[in-house]
């Protein structure tokens, strides 16, 4: 009897040491600011200086095989509402950086899962395009609550539109 409660007792142990813990393993974030493609005019055929589109999205890697749960996305110290994608990303082009024309790929470790997250600005609409130095994003995976900051985010060029 000692023997069968001892065993029992290694087991229940050993099992609750292997829990699995899930975290965000890396997040980048990202921006494009693009300008309406015709020229938009008042009532009395002036031209209408046109407004810029920032978009803003968010990719995180994760271990946690379901769809994140994502709380708040605060930029700057101004919160957005997050939107997470139907399905995750397994291995993508992100875009090309506007800075110096290189590729962003992004691919994940074996067993993690990315998802892009977008930003809706239309709350809080950011009229700059400047960059970003402090974004931090809260959330749930699974039943593990976490808290992730970037410092700063990347520009792309704006994706052509037809």
């Amino acid at each position: 009897m000692k023997k069968a409660a001892g065993f029992l007792f290694l087991v229940v142990f050993f099992c609750s040491c292997s829990a699995q813990t899930y975290r965000v393993q890396k997040a980048q974030a990202f921006f494009t600011v693009s300008i309406p493609g015709a020229q938009m005019v008042d009532d009395k055929g002036n031209p209408v200086p046109p407004q810029l589109i920032t978009e803003r999205f968010i990719y995180i890697e994760s271990n946690y095989k379901g769809n994140p749960q994502i709380d708040s996305v605060i930029y700057g110290g101004k919160s957005f509402i997050p939107v997470v994608a139907d399905k995750e990303e397994i291995s993508l082009n992100i875009g090309v950086k506007k800075d110096n024309g290189q590729a962003v790929k992004l691919r994940p470790k074996k067993g993690n899962h990315v998802w892009k997250i977008n930003v809706d600005q239309s709350v809080n609409p950011d009229p700059t395009s400047a960059s970003v130095k402090k974004i931090i994003i809260k959330g749930k995976l699974g039943n593990t609550d976490f808290k992730y900051t970037l410092n700063g985010e990347t520009e792309l060029e704006a994706p052509l539109r037809y």
